[in-house]
């Protein structure tokens, strides 16, 4: 194997992506070799970009991608299948070692003592495929692989390995059902899958707030029940809202996903007594937040963070698209696809804010649709 690849280099905060080229190896023989379809630029792209968050350089950002094996492999999928050449596959943003005691004892295998995160790795000899914004990437050894159903499409399924897979992996670990209300705190990619998570549920009520308006309409197409604007109006007036849909009692489940630091202290003061917050998206180091302990005392509050998921929520958010995408149109969430050359155009693009995710496709070379 003797072809080269485009990859787009990010040198720093700030600086404009670089587009070469480097040389395929040949992958061995637990390594798999995919040829990206469609990679989306996440929150947490947007945050390295910006400075929010620290990136070894130089590095291939992106790990919302999806593609097809590019070579035959004897490596198996997450259910123990063959893989073959051609297959249309999503992974886990990571690989994990299955062997510490994060993978084994504790149940965390993002957490693992020799975790590798694709999008966050230097790009360096002889491991240069290691992010989405690239024509190929090499799936290391320990990464869960799965097939993407042909009833799915590469805009739904691009953004599934975090975005969606992360909410699932976050409702998991607090199994909220059988509960009548929540709220849901900020309505990027992460809130808007949250909002129908929930509805698909059984919550009856489901409230998102964020500060954008076209957010909040498109939370409305995706099950939110109630949306509230605080750039419109205050956080005591929403918690009036809700105390008064919930006919007093409070809100039983909050979920957090904006990063704002005032989401966490609203949430503790939306939710009843009894009530549970999941905790998503203060992702980016010093997220410094104050907060009235006196209340999840006296109010018997459950708080639980989670980073990225359980492989397993990979497989779960691919089952839940293709269960529930009769009724959500997960489709238009990627609302533009630039090619592997209009980078930096495409980044320009998504940190206006007004999309929900921009798409890059490496095989394109037309606009943007």
């Amino acid at each position: 194997m003797h072809q080269r690849a485009s990859i787009a280099l990010f040198h720093g905060v700030n600086q404009p992506f670089e587009l070469c080229e480097r040389k395929i190896t040949a992958p061995n023989k637990d390594e798999v070799l995919v040829q990206i379809s469609l990679a989306t630029i996440c929150g947490s792209d947007l945050h390295t970009l910006t400075g929010r968050r620290t990136a070894p350089i130089p590095c291939v950002l992106g790990h919302e991608a999806i593609g097809r094996i590019a070579c035959p492999t004897t490596v198996r999928d997450a259910y123990g299948e063959p893989l073959h050449e051609g297959d249309r596959v999503t992974w886990s943003i990571m690989a994990a070692c299955g062997a510490c005691d994060y993978c084994n004892e504790r149940n965390l295998p993002q957490k693992c003592e020799r975790l590798f995160k694709y999008g966050h790795a230097q790009s360096i000899p002889p491991h240069f495929f290691n992010g989405g914004f690239a024509e190929h990437i090499c799936l290391r050894p320990g990464t869960a692989i799965y097939r993407i159903p042909d009833t799915i499409s590469d805009l739904e399924a691009a953004p599934l390995n975090c975005a969606l897979a992360t909410v699932l992996g976050g409702l998991a670990t607090l199994d909220p059902t059988g509960g009548a209300s929540a709220v849901v705190q900020g309505a990027g990619m992460l809130g808007i899958y949250a909002a129908c998570c929930l509805r698909e549920r059984g919550f009856e009520i489901v409230a998102c707030v964020d500060r954008v308006a076209e957010r909040l309409r498109i939370a409305e197409t995706f099950g939110a029940t109630h949306t509230f604007n605080l750039s419109e109006g205050s956080a005591v007036e929403i918690g009036e809202a809700l105390h008064d849909l919930t006919g007093g009692r409070g809100v039983d489940f909050a979920v957090e996903v904006s990063g704002a630091e005032a989401a966490l202290v609203n949430s503790l003061d939306w939710l009843g007594i009894g009530g549970s917050c999941l905790t998503l998206g203060y992702v980016f180091p010093h997220a410094d937040v104050t907060v009235d302990a006196h209340k999840i005392v006296t109010k018997c509050l459950t708080m639980r963070g989670n980073h990225n998921y359980h492989p397993s929520a990979l497989g779960n958010a691919l089952r839940f698209v293709e269960e529930t995408g009769a009724r959500y149109p997960f489709e238009e969430l990627v609302g533009a696809v630039y090619p592997l050359q209009d980078i930096n155009a495409a980044f320009d693009r998504a940190v206006q804010g007004d999309l929900i995710r921009v798409g890059i496709n490496p095989t394109s070379e037309g606009r943007p649709f």
